[in-house]
């Protein structure tokens, strides 16, 4: 009597096992398909205010050099004044991005990539 019950509980466990990893295969295919989602989704966005940045900057950059070419009656003196400009920018970024802009970076990469839905 209690080894028909035991065959009988074999199968419905089997059954559930298999039904189970199923059930987990799926909902790792879905977990993935949504941080899919969600990655190509930031991508696109954050494509589109990259590009209408730096269409931004560049019509202020010439706006910015044309004025100063301008003021100085020069309009290569504006343009070479606001290029020293960006000059001293960038080294002041190149030495000091490990302190200031790599680790900003890094954290905001992270948190952005692992970012949990509210």
């Amino acid at each position: 009597m209690a080894e028909t019950q035991d065959k009988q509980q074999s199968p419905d466990l089997a059954a559930l096992l298999k039904e189970y990893i199923a059930t987990r295969v799926e909902l790792t295919r879905l977990t993935i398909i949504e941080r899919l989602t969600v990655v190509t989704a930031n991508l696109i966005t954050d494509t589109f205010v990259l590009v209408a940045g730096l269409l931004t900057f560049l019509f202020a950059s010439f706006t910015l050099a044309l004025w100063i070419g301008e003021e100085t009656g020069s309009y290569a003196a504006g343009f070479g004044i606001v290029a020293l400009i960006y000059l001293a920018l960038a080294l002041i970024v190149f030495f000091t991005k490990e302190r200031l802009v790599d680790n900003y970076l890094q954290d905001f990469m992270v948190k952005r990539i692992f970012k949990k839905k509210k």
